[in-house]
């Protein structure tokens, strides 16, 4: 029963996706039509150029990486995410000198100048 409730769930999911993604090439198609011919002056698009022209989308400004995973698993993520905990509960005066201990040196390892102006300062 459970593989079945399962083989339906997933046939779902199938169909839901197939039915946004024509609504979405419909969406695109609609809306380059009524625009770039009339700005850019190219012509008007079908529907499979439509869907053609949102997988190249896809291809180009995502790779084939899961549409989910983009950020949100990252170590730099992570390490952001850490700094936030740890800045928590310090005050504002605690969390600029944390900010400005951290970033102390460039890459070059030469003081920052906004550093060096405030040592000066101080």
């Amino acid at each position: 029963m459970k593989k079945e409730m399962k083989k339906w769930h997933k046939l779902g999911f199938a169909l839901s996706f197939v039915a946004i993604f024509a609504a979405a090439a419909a969406v695109v198609m609609l809306l380059w039509n009524a625009l770039i011919p009339s700005i850019v002056g190219w012509t008007e698009i079908n529907y499979w150029q439509s869907a053609g022209l949102m997988l190249l989308c896809r291809l180009l400004f995502s790779g084939f990486r899961p549409h989910g995973h983009r950020h949100k698993h990252s170590h730099k993520h992570q390490k952001h995410m850490h700094l936030h905990e740890m800045m928590r509960d310090m005050s504002r005066e605690e969390r600029r000198n944390f900010i400005r201990e951290r970033m102390g040196k460039d890459f070059n390892g030469r003081e920052n100048a906004a550093a060096e102006q405030d040592h000066e300062k101080g």
